[in-house]
């Protein structure tokens, strides 16, 4: 089976899979947004995993920190959890998780003294860099699909934040498969020779301008202003294309093709998320700003 054909069945599967848990059951059977936080905890757990193994592979010195590390599980639960009404243990979860996170750095200090070498900077630097990066940006995840913008009772059958994500992820989705076509047939400009030497800036263009049109026509049938979501678009498509060159970066640095091979034909779960996890939440930040009622 052909690399084509893989990315084609893998996306079959897991895009109506993405939508089902974006979308979720109504409210009267399940609180707001309670599938989706499940499958981007999921998305943190498998992206936590990939990376800390990558990193572990690339340098056999580093022992990350891993429960400094699980918080980047944590914190789209973190996010979810604090948007639903009476949470009123929600203190008391964010006092375990400080107490874990006291425990593991005693935990450095422990390991060090018993293993008689430092690595402390090494081991917590990168157990941060993983709970910011995909962590926090996962959080916004969740805190943009539980956006309430007050569109509700004008013909709008999903909530804002479900239509904002869809929006995004289809300008998205339009523009990685216009970038990668117009980019294979007629790119001869590398946008990134040492990063990604097979992005283009011909396919980047096709991939924005499309991107931008399907965001667009997106807009007609979600109630989302035509405007409003062609800027989303724009800034998110942008953006989605800097986490994507950010992502081979680091890629780069660990001396990998992919962080997984969970997605066939797509990679791990990082490879396959790494533009969204710079458009969504811009997304997120432009919302407060632009106005998202028709």
């Amino acid at each position: 089976m052909t690399e084509l054909a893989k990315r084609v069945l893998t996306a079959l599967v897991g895009i109506p899979v993405f939508l089902l848990a974006l979308v979720g059951p109504p409210t009267s059977v399940m609180p707001a947004g309670s599938t989706w936080v499940v499958l981007v905890m999921l998305i943190a757990l498998m992206g936590m995993l990939e990376m800390l193994l990558a990193v572990e592979k690339r340098y056999p010195e580093v022992r990350v920190n891993r429960p400094l590390a699980m918080l980047s599980v944590y914190l789209p639960f973190d996010a979810w959890l604090g948007s639903q009404p009476q949470t009123t243990f929600l203190k008391g979860i964010r006092l375990v998780v400080a107490s874990v996170v006291l425990v593991a750095l005693a935990w450095e200090v422990w390991q060090a003294e018993r293993l008689g070498k430092l690595g402390v900077w090494r081991n917590v630097g990168t157990a941060a860099f993983v709970v910011l990066y995909p962590g926090l940006l996962l959080g916004i995840w969740v805190k943009l699909r539980l956006i309430d913008a007050g569109c509700a009772g004008e013909g709008v059958w999903l909530s804002d934040g479900v239509r904002l994500i869809l929006l995004t992820c289809v300008s998205m989705w339009v523009c990685d498969s216009a970038a990668y076509f117009v980019g294979k047939r007629f790119g001869r400009r590398r946008m990134s020779p040492r990063l990604s030497p097979r992005k283009s800036w011909e396919g980047a263009a096709a991939g924005t301008l499309l991107g931008t049109v399907a965001a667009s026509l997106t807009a007609l049938g979600t109630g989302l202003p035509p405007v409003t979501a062609a800027v989303l678009a724009l800034v998110a498509i942008v953006m989605g294309q800097a986490g994507d060159l950010f992502e081979s970066a680091l890629k780069r640095e660990l001396e990998i093709k992919d962080f997984g091979g969970f997605l066939p034909g797509h990679g791990g779960v990082m490879d396959r998320f790494d533009s969204l996890l710079f458009a969504l939440p811009v997304v997120y930040l432009l919302s407060h700003f632009l106005p998202i009622c028709s």
